[in-house]
């Protein structure tokens, strides 16, 4: 199922694309190999892998044209989990050698912190 969402960006037309999207977003078993629950159900717990692996599955779709308007929720759910400073921050349970860390290290909280906010940031740019 990852290949199909990432292979079929650009290839389609609109309305095949909007029921792509659909179907990935309201799919039970989510998108295999990434994320294994459904899109359209936010992780309960945000600081949490859980959190990361969906984030994973909606960067796959955030490329596609109608990704802004099929993705909105998690738009606002991100940014509804800012902390007071304006950042993000999943928790360390995160890294996984894969997705985290983007920094050398995670010695410092600060560094967790600035990775986590910059892979929610770059993703919101493509969903907003």
């Amino acid at each position: 199922m990852f290949y199909h969402v990432a292979l079929l960006q650009g290839v389609l037309n609109s309305a095949t694309e909007k029921l792509l999207l659909d179907y990935y977003i309201s799919r039970a078993e989510g998108i295999y190999y990434v994320y294994y629950k459904c899109l359209g159900k936010l992780p309960e717990t945000f600081a949490s892998k859980e959190t990361s692996h969906y984030l994973a599955a909606v960067e796959a779709l955030a490329d596609y044209q109608q990704a802004r308007e099929k993705l909105s929720f998690v738009a606002n759910w991100l940014i509804s989990n800012k902390n007071e400073c304006g950042s993000w921050d999943l928790g360390t349970s995160v890294k996984d050698g894969v997705y985290f860390p983007l920094a050398d290290s995670w010695r410092g909280k600060e560094l967790r912190i600035s990775d986590c906010t910059e892979r929610i940031s770059n993703l919101l740019q493509k969903i907003t």
